[in-house]
C-alpha cells in the first residue's frame, strides 16, 4: 500500500465504525464532521497501520472485507477500554455507579434533559454515563449488554431492529417530525432537508412523507445541519418537534401545517446484564409511572 498520512490515531477506530455502521462514505463523513476526502485518508492510514484492507471500495454502496468484519469488534473492545480508563475516577463513570445509556443525538437536547428531571423527582443519586449512536448500534450494543439502558425512537410504520424485539419497551416521551420553515417562505418553492434515509428518523419521513412545494430533497447525517439550514433561510427542514421548540417560539423558524401526523414514541430500552440501579430505572417506567405526563405529552403515531 501507499505511504500513510500522517499517523494512525484513536479517532481513526471511531472513523472506521462509523462507516461499518452507515456503509455510506458521504453520511459517515457527515456523522464525523470531517470532508468525504479526509475520512478516506484516515480510514487508509488505519489500513496502513494494521496491514489489512478493512473496506472494499470497488462496490456501492461501500462494503466491509472479511478483516473488516472481523475488526469491528476489536475496535470497539479498543474504544470502551480507552474511554473506561478516561473517565474511571469520574462519578457518572460506570466503575463509580455511573448508568451507560445510548441514544440518539436528538434525544439529547429535549428528550433525555426531561427524562433525567423526571427521574431525578423519584429517584435519588442517579448518574448516567451516555454516549451516541444510530439505531442499529444501539441494537447491537444493546444486546451484547455493552451499555445498560437504550432510548429508541419507535414508529408503528418503521420496523425497529430486530435485535430490539427480544426485550420489553418502556415509553418515555413522545415527539413528532414537524416541517419547519423560515418565518417568510410562504409557498416558495425551495431545497427540503431532510435526515439520510439510513437513521431511523429520515425512515420515518420517507414512510410518511408528503407533498411540498421543493425543488430538491437534501439528505443530511445531523439535525443540527438542517436546522442551520433553514435558520440561514435556505430552505425548508423535517426535524423533531422539541429540537426546534425554541426557534418557533422566537419566531427564528416556523412550522409548516401538514395534513399527515408524524408522531413517534421514544422507548427505553434495559439489557440483559444490566445493573440493578437500571433495572430499577427500566421498572419505574414500565410500572405505569408514566415520564411523558412531565415530559412531551402524547403525540399520536398514525401517518395513514
Amino acid at each position: 500500500m501507499g505511504s500513510v498520512d500522517g499517523p494512525m490515531n484513536i479517532d481513526h477506530l471511531r472513523d472506521f465504525l462509523c462507516v461499518a455502521d452507515t456503509l455510506n462514505l458521504t453520511l459517515a463523513a457527515e456523522q464525523r464532521n470531517t470532508t468525504q476526502s479526509n475520512l478516506s485518508k484516515r480510514l487508509r492510514s488505519l489500513e496502513e497501520y494494521l496491514g489489512r484492507i478493512l473496506i472494499n471500495r470497488r462496490v456501492r454502496p461501500v462494503s466491509l472485507t472479511a478483516a473488516g468484519e472481523e475488526f469491528i469488534p476489536k475496535a470497539r473492545q479498543i474504544l470502551s477500554e480507552i474511554d473506561h480508563f478516561k473517565g474511571a475516577s469520574a462519578p457518572w463513570s460506570p466503575s463509580e455507579g455511573g448508568i451507560t445509556i445510548v441514544m440518539p443525538h436528538s434525544a439529547t437536547v429535549a428528550i433525555f434533559p426531561q427524562f433525567k428531571a423526571w427521574l431525578s423527582r423519584r429517584l435519588s443519586g442517579m448518574h448516567f454515563a451516555p454516549r451516541i449512536a444510530n439505531h442499529d448500534m444501539a441494537a447491537r450494543m444493546l444486546a451484547r449488554s455493552e451499555i445498560d439502558l437504550a432510548i429508541v425512537t419507535r414508529h408503528p410504520r418503521v420496523p425497529i431492529d430486530e435485535a430490539f424485539s427480544v426485550f420489553q419497551p418502556a415509553d418515555i416521551a413522545a415527539d413528532r417530525l414537524v416541517v419547519i420553515e423560515p418565518p417568510d417562505a410562504l409557498d416558495t418553492e425551495m431545497p427540503l432537508h431532510v435526515s439520510h434515509p439510513l437513521t431511523y428518523i429520515g425512515q420515518i419521513w420517507h414512510a410518511c412523507r408528503e407533498g411540498l412545494p421543493v425543488t430538491v430533497e437534501v439528505p443530511h447525517g445531523m439535525a443540527a445541519d438542517i436546522r442551520a439550514q433553514c435558520i440561514a433561510g435556505t430552505g425548508r427542514g423535517v426535524l423533531p418537534e422539541s429540537l426546534v421548540e425554541a426557534d418557533v417560539a422566537a419566531g427564528r423558524l416556523t412550522i409548516r401545517e401538514t395534513a399527515i401526523d408524524l408522531g413517534y414514541s421514544i422507548s427505553l430500552f434495559c439489557s440483559p446484564q444490566a445493573s440493578r440501579r437500571a433495572r430499577r430505572i427500566w421498572s419505574l417506567v414500565a410500572d405505569g409511572d408514566d415520564p411523558q405526563k412531565g415530559a412531551l405529552g402524547g403525540v399520536q403515531t398514525d401517518c395513514s
